[in-house]
């Protein structure tokens, strides 16, 4: 609500968005010399990411660090993480498109109304891969999704009834003691697809009611706005 809907500015940033941006921009710059037909040196990568952290890192607000925790060391997670991801990623038959933007209408699936908001985002990157396209998805997580993550992810869903893709391919950067690169190649039903729209509808019109509950849990800890919602 206080972003999307009211447009507040956030109070301060979260040292995890930070890390996740800088690891993305080392991705989509991995994926960006695929498609031009270069070989990806693991240099350049890491040179993304150090400069796109080091940007990030100046940037206002200033990032939540907790007690202890240094920029510095955020910064080592994240070389951590991407060393596992060149160390194990392969290279798909071919890239289509990277970090590319996309807009579609929302359809009710009850109703069949079309929605005056539109779904809007971006592809980490679209691929082919062994006679297949797939959308690949990049996170950065403190630990491996469970399965029920998995099984029951909104994204996944939307993004492969959007695309018509075959798979979503998630990959996860996991900051445990030792960083891991998992992937995960996730299907959906069409079913599974309309529930995903039907969910959105119901969010839409959840925001158009002003229907905005506070919804406690892990993600308030480093939340940009939990001063405001605490108050």
């Amino acid at each position: 609500m206080w972003r999307y809907v009211l447009g507040a500015e956030a109070e301060h940033r979260s040292p995890n968005l930070v890390l996740g941006s800088a690891a993305h921009e080392a991705l989509a710059r991995f994926y960006t010399l695929l498609q031009r037909g270069l070989t990806p040196q693991p240099e350049a990568v890491m040179a993304a990411y150090s400069d796109a952290f080091d940007a990030e890192a100046v940037k206002e607000p200033a990032v939540l660090l907790e007690d202890g925790e240094t920029l510095g060391e955020l910064k080592d997670q994240g070389v951590a993480l991407i060393q596992a991801f060149l160390a194990n990623v392969k290279a798909p038959d071919r890239v289509l498109a990277v970090e590319s933007a996309f807009s579609c209408d929302v359809v009710c699936p009850e109703t069949g109304e079309i929605l005056e908001e539109q779904l809007v985002g971006a592809f980490d990157a679209v691929v082919e891969d062994a006679g297949k396209l797939v959308v690949l998805e990049h996170k950065t997580a403190a630990r491996a999704w469970s399965a029920d993550q998995l099984e029951y992810d909104l994204q996944v869903g939307i993004y492969q009834g959007v695309t018509g893709a075959d798979l979503v391919r998630l990959q996860v950067l996991t900051k445990t003691k030792v960083a891991k690169f998992v992937v995960h190649d996730l299907v959906r039903t069409k079913k599974a697809q309309v529930e995903a729209v039907g969910v959105v509808c119901s969010v839409v019109q959840a925001i158009r009611a002003g229907a905005f509950w506070r919804n406690r849990g892990w993600a308030c800890k480093d939340c940009e706005y939990r001063a405001r919602c605490g108050g």
